[in-house]
């Protein structure tokens, strides 16, 4: 078996999922290819992953390659987590938009910054597809990049490439929604579907019992909900850094459930950017506590984890690692071994949200084992829920038209579509905008025409 990790120089993202594979012992894993461009960096995850594997005592080749061609032939699952770019063109859409009273506070989906990320994108990651098709037409190609599910609607379009794309929004969200109950991790049940960072959690249960009203009357104030989400860890370092404006509060998600019926599974700084309502006005921003861009720091920041990798290295000390709550490892587990495993991830609707279009990209459970990957139907989702999907789905479905006709139109015409940009903004301002947009990123368009 032989897993492929294109981008592999992210060093967090490839040590902790090649880190399961390498602690799940009956994972037949026999070849580690590592694919990245910034050969530094390369050259540092490979002796890390070589470490792992001697610390554990297993037989696995790990390889490293600057060309991906020559390390795709014979791959099983091939990977995807790279990042186009770099962090100042996109620190510059973010700023262009403000200009225009459109305030992203992360722009890594949808609006202005997010489209723009998943064009420059797009290219290597249909590059990689075309290469499989050649290379190994039966591999899997598990995406993590984001935006997924723009990009993940396209490759679908134009690719037979078993396509499945990655997050960590289901899983991570419930160990939260545990924090704000107080109850152990392994008390809550649920079933979740939707689209990419907004599925919703359409069954909520503790110990069996629904799990809404209690949950619901919990966080039925802002007050409430600012202090019902002192109880979260995952955003601790928010909280921790002396920079940051506020305290990390739930609110936004917390408001949307108690209008809409269901909480959804991506944070409360990117739903603030899904929809019309949170991001007005300043006051409003600050109200909701969904003002620092975390994700531009973090960008633009020393990576300190890679740091501390080559120290170990260094030092000839141990590289700590346990397992993590990636899909992909317990996914890849569930096909090798037949071990039944459920994950939420995004495909092609094929009727399974029945009250979605076909032609749009879901987040569902899927069933993994020996036969593959098996999505499971929903149904239809509750209309309100529905709605707020819908108005993501109709930018997502001109993000894949613009990548794969190469027309500025569509660009256009998705911004123009995107609620909290609708909201902010007159057409005039928003071609205005997207104008502007363009020449930052023309570099990464110079195939597009203008209709």
């Amino acid at each position: 078996m032989k897993v492929v990790i294109i981008g592999a120089g992210s060093a967090i993202f490839s040590k902790n999922l090649l880190g399961d594979l390498i602690l799940l012992e009956d994972v037949p894993l026999e070849e580690i290819a590592l694919v990245d461009i910034n050969e530094e960096k390369l050259a540092v995850i490979e002796r890390v992953i070589r470490t792992m594997v001697r610390q554990k005592g297993r037989n696995i080749l790990v390889s490293a390659w600057t060309d991906r061609r020559e390390a795709l032939p014979g791959a099983d699952y091939v990977i995807n987590a790279i990042s186009v770019g770099g962090p100042q063109i996109y620190q510059r859409d973010l700023e262009i938009a403000d200009r225009y009273g459109v305030r992203q506070v992360v722009g890594d989906i949808i609006g202005p910054a997010g489209i723009f990320r998943m064009l420059r994108a797009y290219p290597d990651m249909l590059g990689t597809v075309r290469d499989m098709e050649e290379l190994c037409p039966d591999a899997y190609y598990f995406n993590y990049t984001n935006p997924m599910a723009g990009l993940c609607l396209a490759l679908n379009q134009v690719s037979d490439i078993k396509i499945f794309g990655f997050c960590h929004s289901v899983q991570g969200t419930a160990e939260q929604i545990a924090d704000y109950l107080g109850v152990e991790y392994d008390r809550l049940t649920y079933w979740a579907a939707g689209i990419n960072h907004m599925a919703w959690y359409l069954q909520l249960k503790v110990d069996g019992e629904d799990a809404y009203p209690r949950f619901k009357a919990a966080t039925d104030t802002l007050e409430k909900m600012h202090k019902i989400s002192e109880k979260e860890h995952g955003y601790h370092w928010i909280n921790d850094d002396p920079k940051a404006e506020y305290p990390f509060s739930d609110a936004v998600r917390m408001t949307i459930m108690q209008h809409f019926g269901y909480f959804n599974s991506e944070s409360p700084y990117h739903m603030s950017e899904y929809t019309p309502y949170f991001r007005k006005t300043e006051d409003e921003i600050r109200k909701y506590r969904v003002y620092d861009r975390w994700w531009l720091a973090h960008e633009l920041a020393n990576d300190d984890y890679y740091d501390e990798l080559v120290r170990l290295l260094e030092s000839g000390e141990e590289i700590p690692f346990e397992l993590t709550h990636e899909y992909a490892p317990r996914v890849i587990r569930a096909i090798e071994t037949g071990i039944p495993f459920r994950a939420n991830l995004n495909v092609m609707n094929t009727g399974l949200i029945s009250n979605m279009p076909d032609d749009c990209c879901v987040e569902v459970p899927c069933y993994c084992d020996t036969e593959g990957i098996h999505p499971c139907y929903v149904g239809p989702l509750p209309e309100g829920p529905l709605g707020l999907n819908m108005s993501n789905i109709a930018v997502q479905k001109l993000q894949a038209r613009a990548a794969n006709e190469k027309k500025l139109e569509w660009i256009y015409q998705s911004i123009q579509l995107d609620p909290f940009t609708a909201a902010q903004c007159t057409l005039e301002e928003i071609r205005a905008m997207t104008k502007e947009l363009i020449e930052n990123n023309r570099q990464f368009l110079t195939d597009f025409t203008d209709h």
